[in-house]
């Protein structure tokens, strides 16, 4: 059985990718471990300039995959709120402290914790056919991974507004208007862009790099370690509750 989680280093660039596509590349506990723990190698490995961060095809991620966080929902409120603050959380915190920039790379649908992915990382490239949607709501749940914090920085209060109370899909033209990704590139050429901002990055002082990371994170980070202590107790109750149970008991058959 695969890890969910394949890593290949490309001369100074580290590409993490979700590898599960037969469920649509959806995060469960362990994935997120695994990834965060993946974040956290690469940025300690001086061989390491960038970050990339992209999904098996058809999709970049599902959002969380609801029949394992489900199983975890079982154990009570407490646990899942130990899975947030443990798993979940620390994978964002990850993205957002390792030195080294971070691009998505969406060669699909973002939903959910797929999105909250997404705008987790500091660059986001998509092809035409990805669409992004805050889905959380359709399944009685928060944006657990401080999407809504991220969103309202990233695209202004009101479209966050839309994705995230009324679950809005967008798609990728209009996501590139609305400021939520950097480029739009034909799928074929993803990885080949990817590249070539990966390849622009690792040719610029790597402490430079570092410490404007770290100041473009400062920006965002006024509010958001708050959010994310919230988040977990919130969460925990939304996961244990009915509604949750009725919204995905075909995930459980």
């Amino acid at each position: 059985m695969g890890t969910g989680l394949s890593v290949e280093q490309r001369e100074a660039v580290r590409w993490l990718r979700l590898d599960r596509p037969e469920r649509r590349n959806a995060l469960t506990v362990d994935l997120v471990r695994r990834l965060g723990d993946a974040v956290l190698e690469a940025g300690a490995d001086a061989s390491v300039r960038v970050i990339v961060l992209t999904g098996a095809p058809p999709v970049f991620c599902a959002g969380g995959d609801l029949a394992d966080l489900g199983a975890v929902a079982e154990q009570g409120a407490l646990a899942v709120s130990e899975v947030v603050y443990g798993q979940f959380h620390r994978l964002v915190q990850a993205l957002a402290r390792v030195p080294v920039p971070v691009i998505a790379a969406v060669n699909g649908a973002a939903l959910g914790a797929g999105l909250d992915l997404a705008m987790a990382c500091d660059l986001r490239v998509a092809v035409p056919t990805a669409v992004f949607a805050s889905s959380w709501i359709d399944v009685g749940l928060v944006p657990g991974m401080g999407g809504a914090h991220l969103l309202s920085r990233a695209v202004g209060s009101t479209r966050a507004s839309e994705m995230v109370l009324l679950g809005r899909r967008v798609g990728a033209d209009e996501a590139l208007s609305w400021g939520l990704v950097n480029e739009v590139v034909d799928g074929e050429a993803l990885d080949v862009r990817v590249a070539e901002i990966g390849a622009r990055l690792t040719s610029l002082s790597a402490t430079a790099l570092s410490r404007s990371k770290a100041s473009l994170r400062r920006a965002l980070a006024d509010g958001f370690e708050a959010e994310l202590a919230v988040l977990g107790a919130t969460q925990g109750s939304l996961l244990t509750s009915q509604d949750f149970r009725d919204a995905t008991a075909r995930f459980r058959r």
